[in-house]
């Protein structure tokens, strides 16, 4: 359970987590339709990012500029992270500045790109489909329940919340890895912390394991 777990969310929470740095997809190239059938857009869009991963040695061994290529080219332009990253940090993000908003942004993508990255390399023969269902009825706002399936190991159950933005496009603002929401997740993990030390308490907290993170990565590579 807490590979699958563990395999899961490094496939989807790393790739929503990361920041952009280069375009992988030309303009208008997406591998998934975001304005078209929900359902589609994400099935489509997870068997893009795992197909990636397979074809690439630098995703697999954890790379994080191969891994932000990859987000900026398939997974940002699907994903709102600015509204995930407000349902994690809860009240305090009214209260907080601009400029705390975006260090709670980047803070957030660093602290998950760090944890999930040297997951990559569980990526083997998974593939995305859509949970049996008779009812596919589409909304402005809608859950879409799908299952990681393999050859080898059992299926994973894999949620993604999304809502049709205003230009008609399909954007994640969660996901559900066999019953965990990882917002829920997060926002309760770091409640504490907002509660003693405010919003600049959890910028640091980021920019600590960000940087611990990114030093237990650079040893593990220097040990190769």
């Amino acid at each position: 359970m807490q590979r699958r777990t563990f395999l899961s969310s490094s496939l989807i929470a790393a790739a929503l987590a990361a920041a952009p740095i280069l375009p992988v997809w030309a303009a208008g190239s997406l591998p998934y339709d975001d304005k078209g059938d929900p359902f589609a857009f994400v099935v489509d869009l997870s068997n893009a990012v795992l197909e990636r991963i397979r074809g690439s040695d630098s995703l697999k061994s954890g790379n994080i500029d191969a891994l932000r290529e990859l987000v900026d080219g398939i997974i940002m332009p699907a994903t709102d992270f600015t509204m995930m990253t407000r349902m994690t940090v809860g009240p305090k993000w009214r209260t907080a500045t601009k400029e705390q908003r975006k260090a709670l942004e980047e803070g957030f993508e660093t602290l998950l790109m760090r944890v999930y990255a040297g997951g990559l390399s569980a990526v083997k023969d998974q593939k995305c489909e859509l949970r049996p269902t008779r009812v596919k009825t589409v909304r402005p706002e809608m859950v879409i329940r799908t299952l990681l399936t393999s050859g080898s190991e059992n299926p994973i159950a894999l949620d993604y919340r999304i809502y049709q933005a205003k230009d008609k496009s399909w954007k994640i603002v969660d996901v559900n890895i066999e019953g965990i929401w990882m917002v829920e997740n997060y926002r309760s993990q770091f409640a504490s912390v907002l509660s003693q030390d405010g919003v600049d308490g959890l910028i640091r907290l980021f920019n600590e394991k960000g940087a611990e993170l990114a030093e237990t990565m650079k040893k593990k590579e220097a040990s190769k």
